[in-house]
């Protein structure tokens, strides 16, 4: 307060000089505030008057000193004390990444405070021009200051982490040998993944062991989380160059390191890319242990950060460099695909509002080696968002209440779209790129994924108040599927285990299996042999990968439980009652039983068709469950009653 002293001195000097036009009271009296009497009266001129300057100089005193004492109180506010940033001091410092204020629509009142701010702001720049008074130019000042302060604690609050230390880090010599592997030849996972390349994978071990800055939050479940996928690639390939090491040991430092991390509160609050990527990761672990609660909870919140970043809206990225807005796009859509699929799997509407988004795609890579990846990425995007308008315009409550001429409109679109990407994903090019023989087996997989969908399709023209149960297309596209199937697994048959996995993982659990109820019911309704021999191969094939993940052990002893359901019903000639087939292929219910009471046939049952798995009971209450009241597969699978028959 002692450098303002001079301006007081000019505001009270000021004050004193000014004359009176003789009006009682007199304007400059009352702008000041002080008493005001007319000349050779008891207030005027004298002794008075000068009594007048000095209650205004008292006044103008104990407003400098509750000034002071609000700015004091707003610094305590704004500013946390040095005793409490003494008290937690990790080995490695940790922040949030610098990011703009939270992303709010124009709606928002976050969004007014800072059009005031900058009204503010560009107010008290006027004022220094001498065009707004000293009280004015004073108060838009501590306006702005204030506004400032809030937005910088808003952006700031986010700087905390669990404490790391080196001593639960993995060795300096591997990690240095890993970045270099990397950089030489990068594995599967991270040309699979192009939301993640080399050099970032460099960057983030240099600020986690060699810190010129403090760490972002989120970077070492990031590091993790990376690490764990890079280590179990170079295993699984049997790398030579990094045989010194014991890459298991480090394997299952990094998994459990990474779970952990991804349980903290702080992975939850005050979002950054790094823990966008982090739960990325999370979502795609999630996936492979079939866990998708897990894998819907972890996408929740990397949405709400994508939301609280703005990464949805093209107009957030437009003044970040193009390398660092090209990782976020990356990042935002990937998880947008898997969003799509796993809504229209498990009957849920999805996270991603297509009508909320303008996102810009992220821009292919020119390197030839990598370009046929983000073709194909570009395009299953695209199929995730056709996804996405099968659940909104077929099955979500609003699509329900659709009439049967728009809903028949939507079907033969959404229909003529997957397709047409479908053949958009056929034409690329893959020969030229990494790994080239994974990208051509992705490419003969994708009549399995695109037929299975078609099926998701064509079911919704089935209805709980229609009499059609399954319609003829419907049961043409499951038939297509199944035999895409085996067609794709003849492609992986012969290929090692964990290349298995990845088609048991991306490929035969991307859809739902959907198009496996479809030919069942089909079968048992019509006592098909023909039916039974598909569905009898795909089981076999089944068979042969259960042992591969919890969802293929999952998806086999369900398979396996219908299918000797429908070898005794279809041997015996023994039909579903509920259901009649039209000579169109179609399956209906015939109008006495419209309120969908779906059984199997009284027949005798050997001892051993179920093998504690599924019974007659649990198979009759999926079909009505399926047929009647259209749930998802997805969704039946995970009810009690199936669990519960396979403990």
């Amino acid at each position: 307060m002692a450098a303002r002293t001079p301006t007081i001195a000019r505001n009270s000097f000021r004050a004193r000089a000014i004359k009176c036009d003789k009006v009682i009271p007199c304007s400059s009296c009352s702008v000041l505030g002080i008493a005001c009497g007319p000349t050779g009266t008891p207030g005027g001129p004298g002794p008075s008057r000068r009594g007048d300057s000095d209650d205004y100089e008292q006044r103008f005193s104990a407003l400098q000193e509750q000034l002071m004492s609000i700015q004091k109180a707003l610094q305590q506010i704004t500013q946390p004390s040095t005793s409490a940033q003494a008290s937690v001091q990790p080995a490695h410092p940790i922040s949030a990444s610098p990011t703009a204020p939270p992303f709010e629509g124009q709606s928002s009142f976050h969004h007014e405070t800072l059009v005031a701010r900058d009204a503010a702001y560009s107010a008290a720049n006027t004022s220094r021009n001498g065009q707004l008074g000293d009280y004015v130019s004073a108060a838009l000042s501590s306006l702005k200051t204030s506004l400032d302060r809030h937005h910088a604690c808003v952006v700031q609050s986010g700087e905390q982490s669990p404490i790391q230390t080196k001593d639960n880090l993995l060795p300096v010599d591997l990690v240095v040998a890993v970045v270099k592997k990397v950089k030489a030849q990068p594995p599967f996972f991270l040309v699979s993944q192009s939301w993640i390349n080399s050099a970032r994978v460099e960057s983030l071990c240099q600020s986690i062991y060699f810190p010129l800055n403090p760490v972002a939050a989120g970077s070492f479940t990031l590091f993790y989380g990376l690490l764990f996928y890079i280590i179990r690639d170079y295993l699984h390939a049997g790398d030579t160059d990094l045989a010194r090491f014991d890459l298991q040991s480090s394997l299952k430092l990094c998994e459990q390191y990474f779970a952990t991390g991804l349980s903290t509160p702080e992975i939850m609050v005050d979002p950054t890319l790094e823990k966008i990527q982090a739960l990325l990761l999370g979502v795609m672990k999630a996936q492979e242990g079939f866990d998708i609660q897990r894998c819907w909870s972890y996408l929740s919140l990397a949405f709400n950060m994508c939301q609280s970043m703005g990464l949805h809206r093209r107009s957030t990225l437009e003044k970040d460099e193009y390398a660092s807005a090209e990782e976020k796009r990356r990042a935002f859509w990937a998880l947008y695909t898997i969003d799509k699929n796993i809504s229209l799997n498990i009957g849920v509407t999805s996270h991603f509002q297509d009508h909320d988004l303008d996102a810009d795609l992220f821009t292919p890579s020119n390197d030839p080696r990598h370009r046929p990846w983000d073709l194909m990425g570009l395009v299953i995007v695209e199929f995730a968002g056709v996804q996405g308008r099968v659940y909104d315009q077929l099955y979500s409550t609003s699509a329900c209440r659709a009439v049967d001429e728009q809903r028949s409109a939507s079907i033969e679109r959404l229909s003529t779209d997957l397709m047409a990407v479908r053949d958009r994903l056929l034409a690329i090019d893959v020969s030229p790129g990494l790994y080239a023989d994974s990208l051509h087996g992705m490419a003969a997989c994708a009549d399995f994924i695109a037929y299975s969908v078609l099926t998701v399709i064509y079911r919704a023209q089935t209805r709980p108040r229609d009499a059609m149960a399954i319609s003829s297309r419907c049961y043409e596209s499951a038939t297509a599927a199944l035999q895409s199937h085996l067609k794709c697994f003849t492609y992986f048959r012969g290929r090692q285990t964990h290349k298995q996995t990845e088609y048991v993982t991306w490929i035969l659990l991307y859809p739902s299996f959907t198009p496996f109820v479809i030919v069942f019911t089909h079968a048992i309704t019509t006592a098909s042999t023909a039916d039974l021999a598909l569905l009898q191969d795909t089981t076999s094939s089944l068979e042969l990968i259960k042992g591969l993940s919890r969802g293929s052990m999952h998806l086999y002893t369900i398979c396996e439980a219908f299918v000797r359901a429908a070898q005794i019903l279809v041997n015996s000639q023994q039909t579903l009652t509920g259901l009649e087939q039209h000579q169109d292929g179609s399956l209906v219910m015939p109008t006495t039983n419209r309120l969908g009471n779906i059984a199997l046939p009284d027949v005798p049952w050997p001892e051993n068709t179920f093998e504690s798995t599924m019974n007659q009971a649990d198979i009759s209450m999926f079909l009505n469950d399926f047929i009647g009241t259209n749930r998802s597969v997805m969704d039946i699978l995970s009810s009690d009653y199936i669990n519960d028959s396979m403990q």
